[in-house]
This record gives structure tokens, C-alpha cells and sequence, in this order.
């Protein structure tokens, strides 16, 4: 065994589950356990997350317990306030004027809150683009973004499409914004003799972790295949499946760009020796821990993004690096200081002081290091793109790839 861990919480916590939470997180359990007996004993740890996450009506992206913001169990930049979208039109404007068929495809829309800013700093700046999609497989964020956004944008809502799957031929920007991370990922353990992956098992009823079979050096990333320095007990993450993913962007675009938002390092800093347990983390309720068999279905699990394997997944695919900054760097330059000094200066009402600090909390998340500022980072993908798309000058990190 690598590690036991149970189902149940090491110790209370101090929020309650709803009886429907409780039903959904029980359920996904008895399932994870069934399918272990019919795997011969483990399944991969990516084999989990597809449950916990993504399996029909209980898996945590699928059910309708899913909420975002202050009221969820993490806030995302759309959820902050207008600010972050702002930007992202600021970047994206020039594309918009310039472009034959100027579209818009947002993967993982999540609330709608991104895509409900961003257009209205579009619409406001008269850079409206002629479509646009969102790519949403959960039914129950499908119904919470169509509400948002048709209450907000009547006038702009015939523009507004939902797929189901991507587009065969598509002209326009792709925005994903921390979609990467929600990617399935394995789990890999440095031994004596190499790495081996981490599976999951089960043990008198719990879930528990096992070493599994030996993982070839062409299946890791290549400083985790090349550099012997690592310690035995060194674990990781490795989503290989972006690579699919990257080629399946590629291949349904015709010209246009994509913008990955998202968690993560260049790999010489993701895995660095004293990471050495990791990057995995659980979310639920604002709680943040490391034990992704505890609230099965009803807590985010996620990684730390490999950027230095998605740009090599993109170039294999066709597409230009061209950009690559932390996310201060892109709001930085695309005017998040302008925007939030237009913003205080709106402010006209009672409440003046509770605004002006709601705005300047709003940057602090936004920017500052310890914050989303420097762990986030942005990075630009093209293929034929006909118009430029600003906010990876100012801090110009592609040597860092």
C-alpha cells in the first residue's frame, strides 16, 4: 500500500451536509467500490476523478449542487467582479474589429459570469462578436448559465449558442478558463527501481491506494523521466489526456485563437524537489485539503497545470505559441488599472467606502502573488489568427516554457 485513506473525514467538519449532498457522496462511493471489484481490485486514480467529477447526475460537475463564487466551495477571477472580464475584452477587441467572423467559444462557462461580463464590455465597447458559443456538458450549469444570461442580455441572448460537443469547423477565440485543471489526471510514486502509478483500491469496505504497475519514461513528463535527483515517495501528477484534448482544439478550428486560464507552472517549477507530495487539492465549502476520497461527488479535486506540456501538446497539434505570462502580467497590460479607476470614479452612491474597498480587494486577489496574480497564468495559442490579441508583452514568460 502507498497510502490508506478512508472515506470518512479525519476529523468533524464544521459545515453540515445536506441530506441530498449525503446521498449524492454515498451513492458515488458504493459506485467507486463496485467498479473496483469489476476492475480486478484498483482502478486508476484519473479512472476515479471521471466519477467523482464528470459521472451523469452525481459526479461533482454533473449535479445540481454545483455553485460558484462566495456562495460555492472556491471563487474563480469571473466571480470577483467585472474587472477580469473587462480585460479580457480589452485583449480580445482588436481581434473582434478585424476578423471576418468574429466568434466567441467558451469552454466550461461555469455560472455564466465571465461570459455575461464579458459581453456586456463588449456590447458597451462596441465590439460585439457574431456568435457567441459555450461548450457546457453539464446539464445543470447549462440551466443556471441560460437564466443569468437571459435575464441580463435579453436583447444579445439569440446570439448566445450551447453546445454539445465542439465545432467541426470553427472561425473565432476560444476561451478556457480553469478548464485544464478539472482535466482527469494520474498519480505517479518515485520507488527504489522507478515510478510506479497510484491506484486506487478498496479494503474492508473504505477506499484505499495502492502502487500499481511501472510507468515507461515515455509516459512521464520528461524532468521526471531524465532527472534521477528525485527522492523514493516522491508522487505527482501527470494529465496526459491534455494532449488529446489540445489536438481535439486544433482540429476544430479553422483560424482563430485560444486563451488557456489557468493554475500551474512551467514543469521545471511544477515538479521541483520540494514539492514532493504533489499539487492535488480538494475544495469543498471554501475548505481546502488534500484527501480526495472524502465528499466523493460533492467536493472539487484538482492539480496544478503543466504548461510546459500543454505548449508541447499545442505545437504537436499545429498551433503557435504565442503567448505565455502570469495573469497580474496580462490584466496589467490589458488595463485593469484604468478600468478600476473608471470604476471608483462611477461610484456615486451611500455605500461609497464599502465599494471603493470591495474594488480594491477585488485587485488585490486579482494581482497580487500570493493571490491569483502569479500562480495563474495565460497563455496564447494560434492557428492562421487574423488579428492581434494583447497581454503577453508587458511580462513575456515563453523563455520560462
Amino acid at each position: 500500500m502507498v497510502n490508506t485513506t478512508s472515506n470518512q473525514p479525519a476529523e468533524k467538519p464544521d459545515f453540515e451536509l445536506s441530506e441530498q449532498a449525503q446521498e449524492i457522496t454515498e451513492s458515488l462511493f458504493k459506485l467507486v467500490i463496485q467498479r473496483i471489484e469489476e476492475k480486478d481490485g484498483s482502478i486508476s486514480f484519473s479512472d476515479f476523478m471521471q466519477f467523482a467529477l464528470y459521472e451523469p447526475r452525481l459526479g461533482y460537475y454533473q449535479n445540481n449542487l454545483q455553485t460558484f463564487g462566495e456562495k460555492g466551495d472556491f471563487v474563480t477571477a469571473p466571480e470577483l467582479g467585472q474587472l477580469f472580464a473587462g480585460c479580457l475584452a480589452n485583449s480580445l477587441a482588436d481581434y473582434i474589429q478585424n476578423a471576418q467572423h468574429a466568434k466567441i467559444l467558451e469552454i466550461g462557462a461555469g455560472s455564466g459570469q465571465l461570459a455575461l461580463n464579458l459581453l456586456l464590455a463588449l456590447a458597451k465597447d462596441s465590439t460585439f462578436p457574431e456568435q457567441y458559443l459555450i461548450l457546457e456538458p453539464s446539464a445543470a450549469l447549462q440551466f443556471q448559465q441560460k437564466e443569468l444570461l437571459a435575464k441580463n442580455l435579453p436583447q444579445y441572448f439569440s446570439k448566445i449558442i450551447w453546445l454539445s460537443d465542439l465545432p467541426s469547423s470553427f472561425d473565432g477565440v476560444i476561451i478556457a478558463n480553469e478548464v485544464i485543471d478539472a482535466i482527469p489526471f494520474d498519480r505517479v510514486i518515485k520507488q527504489q527501481d522507478g515510478w510506479y502509478q497510484i491506484q486506487v483500491s478498496s479494503s474492508d469496505g473504505e477506499i484505499v491506494e495502492r502502487k500499481g504497475a511501472t510507468i515507461s519514461k515515455e509516459s512521464l513528463p520528461d524532468i521526471l523521466s531524465k532527472d534521477n535527483s528525485f527522492p523514493v515517495g516522491y508522487q505527482a501528477e501527470v494529465r496526459s489526456m491534455t494532449q488529446g484534448w489540445i489536438k481535439a482544439l486544433y482540429n476544430s478550428m479553422n483560424s482563430g485563437a485560444v486563451i488557456l486560464i489557468d493554475y500551474g507552472y512551467p514543469q521545471a517549477e511544477l515538479y521541483h524537489p520540494q514539492r514532493a507530495a504533489g499539487s492535488l487539492k480538494c475544495f469543498i465549502n471554501h475548505h481546502q485539503h488534500d484527501n480526495p476520497y472524502q465528499y466523493i461527488g460533492i467536493q472539487d479535486i484538482t492539480a496544478h497545470v503543466d504548461f510546459t506540456h500543454v505548449a508541447s501538446s499545442a505545437q504537436q497539434a499545429g498551433f503557435d505559441i504565442s503567448g505565455f505570462t502570469t495573469q497580474a502580467g496580462f490584466l496589467l497590460e490589458t488595463g485593469i488599472t484604468e478600468l478600476s479607476e473608471r470604476k471608483n470614479d462611477s461610484v456615486t452612491s451611500e455605500r461609497q467606502n464599502a465599494e471603493h474597498y470591495s474594488i480594491s480587494r477585488e485587485i488585490q486577489q486579482l494581482l497580487m502573488p500570493g493571490q491569483m496574480g502569479e500562480v495563474i497564468k495565460v497563455m496564447l495559442l494560434e492557428k492562421e489568427s487574423a488579428g492581434k490579441i494583447k497581454g503577453f508583452s508587458l511580462q513575456d514568460h515563453l523563455h520560462r516554457l
